[in-house]
């Protein structure tokens, strides 16, 4: 079915502002802050939104939220174990619930739910490159508030929301293994400089110099590296 002009050009908008929150922030942390807003100010009378990254286990990876009490229904989710949330992310399908307070479904979250005032939600997976790596989701202290339109645009909004989700991910794992192979490489040449100066220092040669800073490592319980970068900065040893 094709969808209606004004909902076309509604979500032209909130595809190009969504580029403009999500690509610009430095982190997915960041990022999935900034889509919880979206969510919120995307759906009419919605007062909460939130979006959530899970990995392949189904644990939360990253959580945004637009206030305290989202933060609660989504954290009491991972705690129990079930919720609309879950269910979109396992099921690959949006999840809505007219009343929590008379749902059915999910009845560990739906009490404690209730009771911080929710009365209706609707979560939609994301899903990027055949991936669902998380979902997006919004609250209301009203019951019936979310329609079939609020779905339909929850879910086209949720489809560039995950591509560019997984480029902010993806982003971030390139920049993680960059750190920790340079890291690698600090590490190794600080070893080889103190295995130096204690060949030089203490005659001895490669095996036995390096021999030595083990020897210290293990006695003092503390990293390889720490122990020949006090060496190179002229840490004497007896």
């Amino acid at each position: 079915m094709m969808m209606d002009l004004p909902l076309a050009q509604e979500l032209a908008v909130l595809t190009a502002r969504l580029a403009d929150l999500l690509l610009t922030r430095e982190s997915a942390a960041e990022a999935v802050q900034s889509l919880a807003q979206a969510a919120m100010e995307a759906v009419p009378h919605a007062s909460g939104g939130g979006a959530t990254l899970i990995d392949e286990r189904g644990r939360e990876t990253s959580t945004g939220a637009t206030d305290e009490v989202v933060l609660e229904a989504d954290r009491l989710q991972y705690d129990v174990g079930q919720g609309p949330c879950l269910s979109a992310w396992a099921e690959e399908r949006t999840q809505v619930i007219t009343d929590i307070a008379t749902e059915t479904r999910w009845p560990l979250w739906t009490q404690p739910a209730a009771v911080i005032g929710l009365r209706s939600a609707m979560s939609t997976p994301l899903t990027a490159g055949g991936t669902t790596i998380g979902a997006m989701k919004v609250y209301s202290n009203t019951p019936g508030t979310f329609t079939e339109r609020d779905a339909r645009l929850l879910e086209m909004l949720a489809r560039p929301a995950a591509v560019m989700l997984a480029n902010v991910q993806a982003r971030d794992a390139a920049e993680r293994a960059s750190q920790r192979m340079s890291q690698a490489i600090a590490d190794r040449d600080a070893i080889r400089m103190a295995t130096g100066i204690m060949m030089e220092r203490e005659h001895l040669d490669p095996e036995e110099a390096l021999s030595r800073i083990m020897s210290l490592s293990r006695l003092e319980k503390r990293a390889l590296r720490d122990i020949a970068q006090e060496i190179v900065a002229g840490r004497p040893v007896l």
